[in-house]
């Protein structure tokens, strides 16, 4: 009989809270009840919403139908951007060898150190840059919360677990994550999939309930022809991908032949749906009101969302998924 080792009965008291309140929010009563407080919000929102031209427009045209867009740190031209690459680039490159090593371990998902970011900051306030909020709060419908960023690192093992499985994630019920690759991805090199069919058993009416999934369940969900949606996100250093990843299935495929490095930036709904799960990239609360600082009012806000959950909420510990 298999018995849970320390760690994974210490995992499963400490995200205990945050499950039993989704449990909670999935009552049909109370879900219905938050769909209706949603939709509300949305409609008297509606004449806030910013109005977006030429590619950023392009953009939210194309997640809402697709959820998925590819272009590029020269296409979009956001002050700061080749010091960005830069700077987030020497850092994945010096955490090479120690996230190897970790993989090895037995660890299926890395990052590079938060605390790395907390000292060079301008990563995490790229993020900020009004165009992004503009563009996830016209795809939002509502001002756009940010969880910050994370420098994801997928050593090339071949092996399909963790966020390499397809997969939605768990923050909201519309996000945007803007992924910008640190170097050239080709298909054996851990290219981000996602797949362009939305699932439409995930709302307020059914309920929201995230497994990972297989064949068999992508098919039941999307359609037998799912296979035909899925968009490999290939690119060279610089490509920038818009993505919801909590309405489309996604995964990071196994790479094979070379490391993959990447910021994954995130946004949701102020305030999301699903609070408990947010916070995300190990950044800290401290650290985020620090890199905060003498910030303008719209990016504090986005920066500082929980400031705009119900204050019971807030005692809810977010869940380590």
């Amino acid at each position: 009989m298999y018995r849970p080792t320390a760690d994974e009965r210490s995992l499963w008291l400490r995200n205990l809270p945050a499950r039993t309140t989704l449990k909670l929010f999935n009552q049909r009563h109370l879900r219905m009840w938050l769909g209706r407080l949603h939709e509300n919000a949305l409609h008297r929102h509606e004449p806030d919403i910013p109005r977006l031209a030429g590619l950023d427009r392009e953009i939210v045209s194309a997640l809402d139908t697709a959820g998925v867009f590819m272009t590029s740190l020269a296409s979009l031209q956001l002050p700061g951007s080749e010091a960005l690459l830069g700077t987030a680039g020497r850092l994945a490159e010096a955490f090479a060898p120690t996230a190897r090593s970790l993989v090895k371990a037995g660890r299926d998902f890395v990052i590079v150190p938060p605390e790395q970011i907390v000292r060079n900051p301008a990563i995490y306030r790229w993020g900020l840059h009004d165009r992004l909020l503009d563009i996830a709060e016209a795809y939002l419908g509502l001002p756009a919360a940010y969880d910050g960023v994370a420098i994801n690192y997928t050593v090339a093992d071949g092996r399909e677990v963790s966020t390499r499985k397809w997969h939605r994630d768990w923050e909201d019920r519309r996000m945007l994550k803007v992924a910008v690759y640190l170097h050239d991805v080709d298909g054996d090199g851990g290219p981000f999939e996602h797949i362009s069919r939305h699932d439409t058993l995930q709302n307020d009416r059914d309920g929201f309930r995230y497994e990972l999934a297989d064949g068999a369940e992508l098919e039941r969900r999307l359609g037998a022809s799912y296979e035909e949606g899925i968009v490999s996100c290939e690119g060279p250093r610089g490509t920038v991908i818009f993505s919801d990843t909590a309405r489309f299935y996604h995964r990071g495929k196994p790479a094979t032949r070379r490391d993959r490095a990447a910021l994954f930036y995130s946004y949701f709904s102020s305030p999301p749906r699903h609070p408990f799960l947010c916070e995300r990239t190990g950044l800290t609360r401290g650290d985020i009101a620090q890199m905060a600082q003498r910030l303008p009012t719209r990016q504090r806000k986005a920066a500082l969302w929980r400031q705009n959950i119900p204050g019971i909420l807030r005692l809810v510990p977010p869940a380590v998924l």
